[in-house]
């Protein structure tokens, strides 16, 4: 089998889901309180009573996990764009484990959210919980180094991320 050629940029399908994701993320730091509530009342023998926030996180965490196995299917199925060889190597390395981190959080975080909350099981929602608070820093961290790669190293690397590549014939 010959070797894919690996595309100058992301395709529309990509994009969207990348920012999607990324605002879903943003919804559930925002309505991380209510789900946290509603379990405390689960775990303490009280009802569920299908408090919006904790439904939303429910649903939207669910969301991503589904988003974020579509994304990584045309990821292997398309690729995407070569780092950029002008950056030092360090960079590239960062960002490409930035990347494997992010995906593995995306899959981990929504797991181990509905097993705590379907299943009841505490050590979930403490693996949760420690999740989230890795993750917040990874995503200002990946968010710090697309803005060093436009500004510093001079790469279209945010462009990249923000307008579509047709696809290659």
């Amino acid at each position: 089998m010959a070797d894919r050629v690996a595309p100058k940029g992301y395709s529309l399908a990509q994009i969207v889901l990348h920012w999607t994701i990324a605002a879903l993320v943003v919804v559930q730091l925002l309505v991380n309180e209510d789900i946290q509530d509603a379990f405390k009342d689960r775990t303490d023998g009280e009802p569920f009573e299908g408090e919006t926030g904790a439904l939303v996180h429910i649903t939207v965490g669910l969301t991503i996990l589904g988003l974020a196995a579509l994304r990584l299917i045309i990821r292997f199925t398309r690729g995407v764009p070569e780092p950029h060889d002008t950056n030092p190597v360090v960079v590239n390395w960062l960002g490409h484990g930035a990347h494997v981190l992010l995906y593995a959080f995306l899959l981990a975080m929504p797991l181990t959210g509905a097993i705590a909350w379907f299943t009841g099981i505490e050590l979930s929602a403490e693996l949760h919980e420690l999740g989230r608070l890795i993750l917040i820093p990874l995503i200002l961290l990946h968010a710090l180094g697309a803005l060093a790669e436009h500004y510093v190293f001079r790469t279209n690397s945010l462009a990249r991320i923000l307008k579509s590549e047709p696809p290659q014939t």
